[in-house]
Formats: structure tokens, sequence, C-alpha cells
């Protein structure tokens, strides 16, 4: 999982803990509210009870006690009974009390008084706790509902904010390894934001430099190559040719002198092979590949080259075929280069394949692509190695101990990369390859 990814769902995530806990601790002292409201709403009916009491004591008028406390048990459901202490005998007032379970009621006793006469009122109310503590349950639950909306929907705000949060935080941590990566591919000299004083413009200013100086590095390396393999190419051709007319020229050799001389030509041979890899490898890094393509049909070249190379499979004791689906359309790429490339891995295969295997070369239409494959029922390729198969220089341990330059896979990515295609290997040890490339069907 990427990083920005990471860092969304740890901010989304704490955006949503931080809302839950509010939310938490709002319920907690809303529902500490809901009580004191209950419990305030009783006070006032009490006191307003109290209230009314003293009046009808001060007008000497018990009836208007009585009408409000019968409007009392009407308008509140709560009052389950009321009865007033009037001429020393208790009077009820709106009927009998209503059905309560046990344990549902709390009797609330109100005395009212005047402080310059001797008349005294005395009221019992019997209230439904059952009924308050209903009541205050509805309310809760309606407040529950409307914080758990409004927190449901901060929570989901704080994710999808966290999104563009996290890539505005990670965005130069991205760069720095688009950077990276860059480099790992061996394409030097690319650079990252770096303005800042914090770690991470400290952080892409080396990498930066990093690249910078790996660039120059390469650059020295490209033109080491080159000098080194110029000079090279014309000594060797000299010391080639000398040795093969030495060989035919003169006569009366003895054995190991001719196999002395024979000697010398194939290394000559083997290391001037060598240096003109070196040569064309140096010529793709500078950009001075010979790039011509044309309008050309596959068909023809891939059936040229399995004919040319049957005699050598042959000689192998090796079965070498092809198969072309029929009616290829012409597009445009290089024959010669693409020859180049279908003959390394057409070698390789055969190099790779002990006595009695069997390599096909194939070449098909996929959408918008032809697809070339070679196959083998070789010694296969570790995974190990597959990562660094196309790499220059990278040589693969194998049964048959065959050797090479390990330069021909990395000259044939060039080759298939200018085309604006793509080339890969399924292998595995002791089960055979199959190295295939993609050509853009371009007209």
């Amino acid at each position: 999982m990427k990083i920005h990814f990471k860092l969304a769902l740890i901010l989304g995530a704490t955006i949503a803990a931080v809302v839950g806990a509010s939310c938490l601790a709002f319920v907690s002292l809303q529902r500490d509210s809901l009580r004191r409201s209950e419990a305030e709403k009783e006070r006032i009916l009490l006191e307003s009870v109290e209230r009314v009491a003293r009046e009808s004591l001060l007008a000497a008028d018990p009836l208007m006690l009585l009408d409000y406390l019968r409007f009392l048990r009407r308008d509140k459901p709560e009052a389950r009974h009321c009865r007033v202490l009037l001429d020393g005998q208790w009077q009820e007032v709106g009927g009998p009390a209503a059905a309560e379970p046990p344990g549902g009621t709390v009797l609330r006793t109100i005395s009212a008084a005047l402080p310059d006469r001797k008349a005294t009122v005395e009221i019992e109310l019997l209230l439904s706790t059952r009924l308050l503590a209903e009541r205050e349950r509805k309310e809760f639950a309606l407040m529950l509902r409307n914080v758990g909306r409004s927190g449901a929907g901060l929570a989901l705000l704080g994710v999808l904010l966290s999104i563009p949060l996290s890539w505005t935080l990670t965005r130069r941590i991205v760069l720095i390894q688009n950077v990276l990566g860059a480099v790992a591919e061996g394409r030097f000299g690319e650079s990252v934001e770096s303005s800042g004083a914090d770690e991470l413009a400290e952080l892409g200013r080396g990498v930066n430099d990093m690249s910078r100086r790996l660039g120059e590095l390469d650059e020295m390396k490209k033109l080491f190559i080159a000098s080194v393999s110029h000079e090279l190419r014309s000594p060797l051709e000299a010391i080639d040719s000398h040795a093969r007319g030495m060989s035919k020229s003169l006569h009366g050799l003895d054995d190991a002198t001719r196999a002395r001389l024979e000697s010398i030509h194939k290394n000559a041979s083997r290391l001037g092979h060598f240096v003109s890899s070196l040569l064309e490898m140096s010529r793709i890094e500078r950009g001075k590949l010979d790039y011509l393509p044309k309008s050309s049909e596959i068909e023809p070249l891939v059936k040229d080259l399995v004919l040319f190379l049957s005699p050598r499979a042959a000689e192998a004791k090796l079965t070498l075929g092809c198969e072309v689906e029929p009616g290829l359309p012409a597009f445009s790429f290089d024959p010669d280069l693409i020859t180049q490339v279908l003959t390394n891995l057409v070698s390789n295969a055969l190099k790779f394949t002990p006595a009695g295997g069997k390599v096909l070369v194939t070449a098909k239409r996929e959408a918008d692509r032809i697809v070339c494959a070679v196959e083998d029922t070789g010694v296969g390729i570790p995974a190990s190695a597959l990562r660094q198969i196309f790499a220059p220089f990278v040589r693969v341990p194998n049964s048959m101990r065959a050797n090479g330059t390990g330069l021909g896979l990395a000259i044939s990515k060039k080759i298939i990369e200018t085309h604006d295609g793509r080339i890969a290997v399924e292998s595995s040890a002791g089960r055979g390859s199959r190295f295939y490339f993609e050509l853009p069907l371009k007209t």
C-alpha cells in the first residue's frame, strides 16, 4: 500500500476517532443535562402547585386550587393521582389513581401556609416515574440520532478531506521516490523540487545531487567504453586477420602450431564480437542507434530467420520451428533491428537448450500489437535472475556452461524500446523459457 493511502487511512481513522470521542462526551453531557432538565421540570411543577395553593388560601377560594389540580391531572400524564387535605379531610382530585406497576410512582407532598394566618393546605401528588423515565428516554434517543447523524457526517467529511491532505503531505516523498526509481532504471539527471528547510527538502537536495553525480559518472563510463572499444577494434581485427592468414598460407606447420593459431583466431573473433557489442551498446545509450523504420511484414522476416538458423539447430540436434498467424498486416518497424533481436533470442534459445529439445518462434496479433515470442525447452532461468536479465553484462550461471557477452539482451531491450514496444521473459529453472516482445501496429 502506498504511503499516501496509509497516511490517509491514519488521518481518517484519527478524525473518526476524535469525532467519535467528542460525540460520546457530548452524549454523556447531554444525558446529564436531560436528567437535570427533568428534575427542573418536576421542581417547577411542584412550585406552581404550591403557588396556586397559597393564592387559593389568600383568596379563601379552595375551588381555585381544586380546578388547577384537575387541570394538572388532565394536562400532565405523569400526575397519576392527587388529593388535598381540606377541613381535616382528604379529598380526591380528578378521580382515583390510575393503574401503575408497583414501584412505578413517587409521592410528592406539598404544604402551603400564610405567615399571618392559621389557614394551611396540604397536597399529595403521585408522579409516575415510569412516564418520566420514558419521556427522558425519548428525548435522549432523539438527541442520540441527531448527534449520530452529525458525527457520521463530520467523520465522513474528515475522511474525504484526509485524502487530499495526505497527498499534499506525501507529494514530495512520491516525487523523490520517482527520481530514485529513475536512477534505479539508469535514467540519471532527473531532479525533484527541493525548496524549503525541512528534512524532506534536505533529502530532495541530496537525491538531486546523487542523480547529477551518477549521471556524470555514467557519461564518463559511456565515453570510456566507446573510446576503449574503438581502440581495441582495429588491433583485434589485425590479430584475427594475421592468424587466419598464417594458418592458410604457411605450409608444413605442425599440428601444435596450427592449433595455437586456430586458438588465436577463435579468441580474437570472440573478443572482436564483444567489442562490437560494446560499441553498439554505446551508440544506443548515446542515442546514435541507426533506426530506420519502414512499412514491412513480420512473417517473411521470421520464416527467413528460422530457415537461416535451421542448420545450426540441426547440428545441435534441436528442433527449430515457427508458427505465424496468417494475414498479419504490414506496419512500421526497422526490419534490420528486429531481425537482430530475433536472431539474438533464437541464438540464446539454441545455446541454452540441450540436445533433443525444441525451439519455437511465433508471431501473432493481439489487439493493436504484434507479439513475437521465442519458446524453448532449455535449462530455464532462476527466479532470482529474472529481474536483471535485461541489464548489461548480466550472465546467468547455467548447467550447460554456455558463455556470452551479457550484452545481447540489453541491446535487444533498447531496440524494442526504440520501437515503443516492450520485451519480457517467462521462465523457471529447468522448465524452459519464453522471451517475447510486443510492437505497436504503426502505419
